[in-house]
């Protein structure tokens, strides 16, 4: 499983036909560039566990204990441009999350954007002598990561005796 913000990325640039400099996750050290394009930061927000398993699985060489965490993220998208196209393209980010590309990248990758957890928030600032249109999109992914071990199955236990004099 590829991380749900890297496919989140890979989503937005295909369904929307963005050259790589276009879209980044956030804190990468990236400046927004002095033009009239229209770029895409991706940011993680947080997390609930929703569940967090271990189980054992007898397996012909011993024990195996199988763990997983249930995730419930919350992710950003933010629009920019120096002019009004960051607006202009709100839905266009919506439908792109919601597209048959999204769902299958969602399924071969094993996580679920939440189809009704969408909030718009206008963010937008001045920055120097013209205005910074922003706008941002969150939402939430639920998914879950696992990981599996071979574990010490003990049958055995020598008898110690221990008195005290």
């Amino acid at each position: 499983m590829s991380e749900p913000i890297k496919e989140i990325c890979n989503i937005l640039q295909n369904d929307l036909g963005l050259d790589d400099g276009q879209i980044w996750i956030y804190n990468q050290k990236r400046n927004i560039p002095n033009d009239f394009g229209v770029y895409y930061i991706v940011n993680y927000l947080g997390q609930r566990i929703i569940g967090n398993t271990r189980r054992e699985i007898p397996t012909e060489n011993g024990l195996m204990e199988y763990q997983s965490v249930h995730v419930l993220a919350n992710f950003s998208v933010d629009i920019l441009s120096r002019g009004n196209r960051a607006r202009d393209m709100r839905d266009q980010v919506l439908m792109a999350l919601n597209s048959t590309y999204s769902q299958q990248v969602q399924e071969i990758n094993s996580f679920q954007i939440a189809r009704n957890s969408f909030q718009v928030t206008n963010t937008s600032e001045v920055e120097g002598v013209a205005e910074l249109s922003r706008y941002s999109i969150s939402f939430n992914v639920t998914y879950m990561t696992g990981r599996s071990k071979s574990i010490d199955y003990f049958d055995t236990f020598t008898k110690e005796v221990i008195t005290e004099e």
